[in-house]
């Protein structure tokens, strides 16, 4: 796509996803220096990869999410897609970026343990350890209220 077709979509959007590379090439091809894009877009998340994720905003200060424990590594593939859909996911039920990027993240790595894109299985209370080893107790609370889900201890008592 060229750089005017980059500007025309990028430009108004509530939140830009990219990972390093795309973030690079956008800069790059549509001549915006990385203040100029991000004052063009509401937040601005950046993926990269076991470094976590970045989100940018012209009205709060940068957030630094470090990517979810990762108990091994069976295919990357669609680890982005399910990145961006835990972090719209949690922003839908009011969470703030950095919790939104810590459920992302959390997606991403559940989504890398598994072989093929969709053949994960989500369990509420084994994603919530999962985000209570990576980012703590508090956080994973936190996350079962906002999104309905039963919490790490709450799914223990039901073993």
């Amino acid at each position: 796509m060229g750089g005017a077709d980059l500007r025309r979509l990028v430009d108004g959007a509530r939140y830009l996803f990219t990972n390093e590379y795309e973030r690079a090439l956008l800069i790059r091809k549509t001549g915006w220096d990385a203040k100029e894009l991000l004052g063009r877009v509401g937040a601005w998340v950046t993926t990269a990869g076991p470094q976590g994720a970045i989100v940018e905003s012209v009205q709060e200060p940068a957030v630094s999410v470090d990517a979810a424990a990762l108990r091994r590594t069976a295919d990357p593939t669609g680890a982005g897609d399910a990145f961006r859909a835990g972090f719209l996911a949690g922003i839908c039920h009011g969470a703030g970026h950095r919790e939104a990027a810590q459920l992302g993240c959390a997606m991403a790595a559940l989504v890398m343990e598994t072989s093929g894109t969709q053949e994960y299985l989500f369990e509420p209370g084994e994603f919530l350890a999962r985000i209570g080893e990576s980012y703590g107790t508090r956080v994973a609370a936190g996350m079962a209220g906002r999104l309905g889900l039963t919490s790490p201890a709450r799914a223990e008592e039901k073993v």
